[in-house]
C-alpha cells in the first residue's frame, strides 16, 4: 500500500539572481548538433531543471505555464518530437535548431556540456563533462577561437579550463544559496559523464541545508538495513521482495537513496527528478507515529508541495497506525508468492505444461547449470539486450509506452545486480548451452 497526507500550502522561495555563464561550445557547432534538447523518454532525468525565477523568464518569453508542474522549481515537461521518435524541450525549435528562450535559458543549459551530479556513492557533488556531446568527442569542428561571450582565446577542447571557471562560479556564496534551495538540480551519477573535479563547498552546503541528517545509501549499509528490517515485526510477517536491501540498491542509477535515523527508526528515502518519497515505512520496533510525522515534514519541505510525497510498501499490519494518524492509503501492485518446493519439483496436473517444457528442454539441449561468476557479466548483459530487443520488436499494440520505459529502466537494474551481486547479497545462477550463457537468474 501507499500512504499520503494532505499537502499544506507552500510559500515560494525568495528570488535569487542568477549569474549568466558563458557558452563553451560555439553556436555554429550547436546548430548542427542532434543531441542537445532531445530526450529518449518523456520522464528523462536529463530534462533541464528551472528555478522559480527561470520559470518566470521562460513564461515571459512565451513558454506555456503548463510545461512547468511546480512553479517554485522543477524539470520542464518535454513534448513529442513531431519529426520522429523521442521528445523535445518545448523551448527548442526543430525547424531552425534554435532555442526560443536562449537569452533566458536556465543554468542547467548554460553550463552544458558540463553536468552536476552526485558521485556513485552519493557522498559528494561532482562536476564533469558529458561524453554524449559530439563537440567534446571530436566529432564536430574543432578550432582555436574565442570562447563565445568571453575575451579569452583558447583551444575549444580545453574543457578543464572552462570547468574551473564554472566551478568557481558555482561555489560562490550566491550560487551556493541557489543550489541549496534547488537541490534537485543535482542529477544522479552518470557513467558517461567524465568527472573533472569534486565540489566540496557545494557538497557541504547541501549537507548543511538538510533539516535531517540524510546519509547516502551505500553497500556498506546493507547490515544496517537488514537489522532494521528484522526488528520490524510487521514487515517480518509479510515476506515481500521489497523488504530486503538488494531490491532497492539495484535501482540506484534511477533513484538517489538516502537513509536517516528519526525517532529511533530507520527511514529509507528514494529521490528522483520529481521529488523525495519514503521507499519503506519507518523501520524499527515500537510505534512509528513520531518518525512518520518528521519524515513527512521533511518530504513536504523538500518537495515544495509536489504530490510525490508518499510512503510506499506499507504492509497490511501497519495499516491501522497509518489510518489513526489520518493518512490515506491505496492498494499498490500485487506480488506473486510461490511455494519453492512446488516449483522445484513441478508435481501435479497444475504444473503439467511447465513440466513438459522442462523435459523437452533437457531432452533437446546439452546444457550446464552453474553459479554466476563476475566474468559472466557481459554475456548476461548481452542476453538481456537481445531479450529486450525481441520484446520491443513485438506488435506495438502489445507493447505500450510504459512497458518500453520499463525495459529501459530494468536494464539499469540488471546491470547493477550483475556488477554488485556479492556486495548486495545476491546469489546468481546461469544456464549455458554450447558454452554460451542462455539464461540467468538471481535471488
Amino acid at each position: 500500500m501507499t500512504g499520503a497526507e494532505r499537502q499544506p500550502a507552500q510559500l515560494p522561495p525568495a528570488p535569487l539572481r542568477i549569474v549568466s555563464l558563458n557558452q563553451f561550445v560555439p553556436s555554429r557547432v550547436c546548430l548542427t548538433c542532434d543531441v542537445c534538447c532531445r530526450f529518449p523518454e518523456e520522464d528523462s532525468f536529463l530534462r533541464p531543471y528551472f528555478t522559480a525565477e527561470e520559470i518566470g523568464r521562460a513564461m515571459a518569453a512565451g513558454l506555456d505555464p503548463s510545461q512547468f508542474p511546480d512553479h517554485s522549481g522543477c524539470q520542464v515537461r518535454v513534448v513529442p518530437n513531431p519529426a520522429g521518435e523521442g521528445y523535445l524541450c518545448p523551448a527548442f525549435d526543430p525547424a531552425t535548431a534554435h532555442c526560443r528562450i536562449y537569452e533566458g535559458r536556465p543554468l542547467d543549459c548554460q553550463i552544458y556540456p558540463l553536468a552536476l551530479m552526485w558521485s556513485d556513492d552519493r557522498r559528494e557533488v561532482l562536476l564533469g563533462w558529458d561524453s554524449k556531446c559530439p563537440f567534446l568527442r571530436g566529432e564536430g569542428p574543432v578550432s582555436r577561437e574565442p570562447l563565445e561571450g568571453g575575451p579569452e582565446a583558447r583551444e575549444s577542447g580545453d574543457i578543464r579550463v572552462y570547468a574551473e571557471q564554472v566551478a568557481h562560479r558555482l561555489e560562490s556564496e550566491e550560487m551556493l544559496a541557489l543550489l541549496a534551495a534547488h537541490s534537485r538540480f543535482i542529477g544522479p551519477f552518470q557513467e558517461d559523464v567524465v568527472v573533472l573535479r569534486a565540489l566540496p563547498r557545494l557538497t557541504a552546503k547541501l549537507r548543511a541545508s538538510q533539516p535531517l541528517a540524510l546519509q547516502p545509501l551505500t553497500n556498506q549499509d546493507r547490515p544496517l538495513i537488514e537489522r532494521a528490517l528484522a526488528s520490524t515485526r510487521e514487515v517480518c510477517r509479510t515476506p515481500l521482495a521489497v523488504y530486503a536491501f538488494a531490491p532497492h540498491a539495484i535501482w540506484r542509477n534511477l533513484f538517489t537513496y538516502w537513509r536517516a535515523e528519526i525517532d529511533g527508526h530507520l527511514c529509507l528515502f528514494a529521490e528522483y527528478e520529481d521529488g523525495l518519497f519514503l521507499a519503506l515505512p519507518p523501520l524499527g520496533p515500537g510505534p512509528i507515529a513520531g518518525a512518520l510525522a518528521r519524515a513527512c515534514a521533511l518530504m513536504r519541505e523538500r518537495n515544495r508541495g509536489s504530490a510525490v510525497t508518499r510512503v510506499e510498501n506499507v504492509p497490511e499490519e501497519l495499516k491501522p497506525q497509518f489510518e489513526a494518524q489520518g493518512y490515506r492509503l491505496a492498494p499498490k501492485g500485487v506480488e506473486y508468492l510461490y511455494r519453492a518446493a512446488d516449483l522445484a519439483n513441478l508435481v501435479g496436473d497444475r504444473y503439467k505444461s511447465p513440466r513438459a517444457a522442462c523435459n523437452r528442454f533437457a531432452r533437446d539441449h546439452q546444457y550446464r547449470y552453474g553459479p554466476y561468476r563476475p566474468t559472466d557479466r557481459e554475456a548476461c548483459l548481452a542476453l538481456y539486450r537481445l531479450w529486450a530487443a525481441q520484446q520491443e520488436a513485438r506488435d506495438l499494440s502489445a507493447v505500450d509506452a510504459v512497458a518500453r520505459h520499463m525495459l529501459a529502466d530494468s536494464a539499469s537494474a540488471h546491470r547493477e545486480a550483475l556488477t554488485q551481486a556479492e556486495a548486495l547479497g545476491l546469489t546468481g545462477r546461469v544456464v549455458r548451452i554450447d558454452g554460451e550463457v542462455r539464461a540467468y537468474t538471481f535471488g
